[in-house]
């Protein structure tokens, strides 16, 4: 992707700044630019990074390599995606996600690389999110406790968390178990084979259970029925497990005991067991016949042998995973399956006997497992769900959208993303409350399950942002739910008796078209939501790959722009202003230029927006005051005594609170005299009536001229005009341009002017006929084509001695 310059200007490029860690690549690998971001990753300072590689976070990173496959990647590509390990100055290892894009001048020549870079390390994540967890498991604490054991680890397998039932069942404290791994309990029994397997489920992400003897502290033997939940970080990686076993101790004794007692009449002592002892085999008929069933949980469920033997020729009962259980045990397979009744959930186990190769009858056990179960699913639900709206959390939507894509990569059916973020939610948090902001964002997730279909998602990424996933739709589809979505969002919501009004943004990607990967399409998703704040708020837009280039072009604008003054690329170039009564220069001005090194002159209508929103227009425009102030005085110097300097500022700069100052210090550390500088500002400047007249008159009294630029083109109110010290009025060269149909507008500016005892300069003027039309309505200077393109130094000098000649 080739990029050139932006053709948009918002917000965009902060947002940016403040999501990734950006850098700037020349074509030999060396760091040309860094921002804030990632000096604070990596630890070091701007001027130890600029001019050093990238072996400088990674020694083990070969530039040449990495130059070599960009080079090769580009010739068949746009961006170029990676995951790289980098190590901070004080040591600390990172995990990046790099996104580098080439950089080519007009001539479309390889200058450089742009590279967006997001930690992915998320160690503060791991963090937030274990003691967002630890919370909300507290809520669940009587019933852990009662019925399971629970213990939390890291990623490496250390215990950050036990309860007091492992405590009790393991006899280790709770200090002797934090810090250390399960090898502390390992009773030998199981081979190497079994934990790797379980290592290899959970690191894949997915649910391990199983039954693990264990070795107290005192050498006693126990066995667990274990499960383990893995808990995904963004990077897609587990950042925790939460394990929840059941003691099944007696019953794995008692299974064992039942084998050596079969022969003998048991009924009396396995009917006080807790658990469902039962036995089988085939009656003459090669059906099942249990022969056995005792234990407290058959008698509190009211089963006895003969009932469960009318419920196995039931069809409804005798469900095929279940039946082929009962057979494969009396085939000789050890089974080990749940099954539901009544509300209820048991393990069973089934344990074949054989007398030589042939199994005579299967004795099983069956264990209520059903509150165990309730916390797995809470666990669950918790690993797969936000906690503060109950909607699907990030995790499960991208496992969602990532089967999806997988269905539909052959008949590539499309579908819809729409990335939803609450305008101005913040202002609510901090002048409402957070108690507000969360029952706020809670309410909004449950009218957007009303407004989507039964087939679609709606899950809360963040903070205040939302994903929704529309399964099955068009374009024209997305856009009517977007379009509903605003509309009945941006309705009241009643919180805690407090009518709350919100808005949303929402930006919308489609699949395949705008991409065929998760991230791919959220991230563009993303960007078009910014796109939409920027468009005015309360509003959607999709994705374009022109809004993709313009964010890259923007950014990479933005980048250049803080390096500008350093690299001393601007330049001021001078129009000269002339009255119309003698044809004598006697002003002129000041204008800023951008001449970059490899695409050339960059208009000021390019950058000068950029500078603004982001704040560098203030070093900007001192340097632009400065220096023409300065130059000013170079010419005054060589008999050149009548000119008016005139000097543009921006918004930012007149509300700075040392404009003023700056100003004046100005004035002084170049010599000028203040009757020779010419402030200019724009209507919109005087919206604040009271500010602006203080600020002028403060410059006023000091001898310096004020002008007033573009008029005609704002919504100044003329009675305040009256009250601010101005000198000059400049007409916009948009009537100039048009000037016979607007002659009657110029013409009362002029007349304004004059009664105002101003003088009149009318920008823009191209033509003799122009010039002549002015004149006859008595404006007193003009500027513009006609007479000169704004200029370098020496060119206006040329202009000066030809004039004086």
């Amino acid at each position: 992707m080739a990029l050139y310059t932006p053709s948009i200007s918002s917000h965009l490029s902060t947002l940016l700044d403040e999501k990734f860690c950006i850098s700037l690549i020349d074509v030999n690998g060396h760091l040309t630019y860094v921002n804030q971001n990632f000096c604070e990753l990596t630890g070091y300072s701007e001027d130890e990074l600029i001019g050093r590689t990238w072996k400088k976070l990674n020694k083990n990173l070969s530039v040449e390599e990495m130059l070599y496959t960009l080079t090769k990647h580009f010739l068949h590509a746009t961006v170029y995606q990676e995951s790289i390990q980098i190590y901070s100055k004080s040591g600390t290892v990172h995990w990046l996600d790099i996104n580098i894009v080439p950089i080519y001048d007009s001539a479309k020549n390889l200058t450089g690389y742009l590279s967006l870079d997001i930690d992915v390390t998320r160690s503060k994540l791991v963090s937030n999110e274990y003691d967002k967890t630890r919370t909300d498991l507290q809520n669940f604490k009587y019933a852990l406790d009662e019925s399971a054991v629970v213990v939390i680890t890291n990623p490496q397998g250390v215990i950050t968390y036990v309860n007091n039932r492992f405590c009790i069942l393991s006899e280790y404290s709770r200090k002797e178990l934090i810090g250390k791994t399960h090898r502390v309990v390992n009773s030998g029994t199981h081979p190497k084979s079994f934990f790797v397997n379980m290592w290899e489920t959970i690191q894949s992400g997915q649910v391990w259970r199983g039954v693990i003897r264990n070795k107290s502290k005192s050498g006693n033997f126990y066995w667990v029925h274990t499960t383990i939940v893995p808990f995904i970080g963004q990077d897609g990686k587990p950042f925790q497990y939460i394990s929840i076993r059941q003691d099944v101790t007696s019953q794995m004794e008692a299974e064992k005991s039942l084998e050596l007692a079969l022969k003998n009449d048991f009924t009396m002592t396995v009917k006080n067991l807790q658990n469902a002892i039962f036995k089988y085999s085939f009656d003459e008929n090669n059906q099942i016949n249990i022969t056995l069933l005792e234990g407290k949980v058959a008698e509190q469920l009211g089963i006895t042998a003969n009932t469960l033997n009318q419920l196995t020729t039931n069809k409804a009962f005798m469900s095929s995973t279940f039946k082929r259980q009962l057979l494969g045990a009396l085939l000789g397979r050890v089974g080990q399956f749940e099954i539901d009744y009544h509300s209820r959930t048991f393990l069973v186990y089934l344990s074949p006997i054989f007398e030589g190769e042939n199994v005579v009858e299967v004795v099983g056990t069956a264990s209520d497992i059903t509150d165990r179960k309730e916390v797995e699913r809470l666990v669950e639900h918790m690993a797969f769900h936000d906690h503060l709206t109950g909607l699907p959390n990030r995790r499960l939507l991208k496992q969602t959208v990532e089967d999806l894509i997988e269905t539909r990569l052959n008949n590539q059916q499309p579908f819809a993303l729409l990335y939803m973020d609450l305008d101005r939610f913040k202002n609510i948090n901090d002048s409402m409350g957070h108690f507000v902001g969360d029952q706020l964002l809670k309410a909004v997730g449950a009218r957007l399950q009303t407004l989507v279909r039964q087939n679609d998602l709606v899950g809360r990424l963040s903070g205040d942002e939302f994903l929704i996933l529309c399964s099955s739709t068009t374009k024209q589809g997305a856009q009517m739910v977007a379009q509903r979505i605003v509309n009945e969002i941006s309705k009241s919501f009643l919180i805690d008796y407090l009518e709350v009004f919100i808005a949303p943004s929402i930006g919308i990607s489609m699949f395949p078209d705008d991409g065929a990967q998760y991230d791919t399409l959220i991230r563009n998703a993303d960007s078009a939501m910014y796109l939409a704040k920027q468009s005015g708020k309360s509003t959607y837009q999709f994705f374009t790959e022109e809004l993709y280039k313009d964010l890259m072009e923007r950014t990479l604008i933005e980048m250049e722009l803080r390096q500008v003054l350093q690299k001393k690329e601007l330049s001021l170039h001078y129009q000269p202003q002339y009255e119309f009564n003698t044809g004598n220069m006697i002003g002129i001005e000041a204008l800023v230029r951008w001449q970059h090194p490899s695409r050339g002159v960059i208009p000021p209508g390019q950058f000068i927006p950029i500078a603004e929103e982001t704040g560098m227009i203030l070093a900007i425009g001192l340097w632009v005051l400065e220096t023409a102030c300065r130059q000013a005085k170079e010419w005054q110097d060589l008999g050149y005594t009548s000119l008016l300097m005139s000097v543009n500022v921006s918004l930012r700069q007149f509300k700075s609170s040392s404009f003023v100052a700056d100003v004046k210090n100005t004035l002084h550390k170049t010599g000028l005299q203040p009757q020779y500088l010419n402030i200019e500002i724009t209507e919109s400047m005087t919206s604040d009536v009271d500010y602006c007249q203080s600020i002028l008159q403060e410059l006023r009294d000091i001898g310096i001229k004020i002008s007033i630029d573009d008029f005609g083109t704002g919504y100044s109110s003329l009675s305040y005009l009256t009250k601010f010290p101005l000198t000059h009025l400049k007409i916009d060269q948009s009537f100039v341009r048009e000037l016979h149909s607007n002659s009657v507008i110029v013409k009362a500016i002029i007349d304004l002017a004059k009664n105002l005892h101003l003088r009149v300069i009318a920008e823009g003027v191209e033509t003799y006929e122009q010039a002549e039309f002015l004149k006859k309505l008595e404006c007193d200077e003009a500027q513009g084509f006609l007479y000169s393109r704004p200029v370098p130094p020496n060119e206006l000098l040329q202009l000066l001695n030809n004039i004086k000649s």
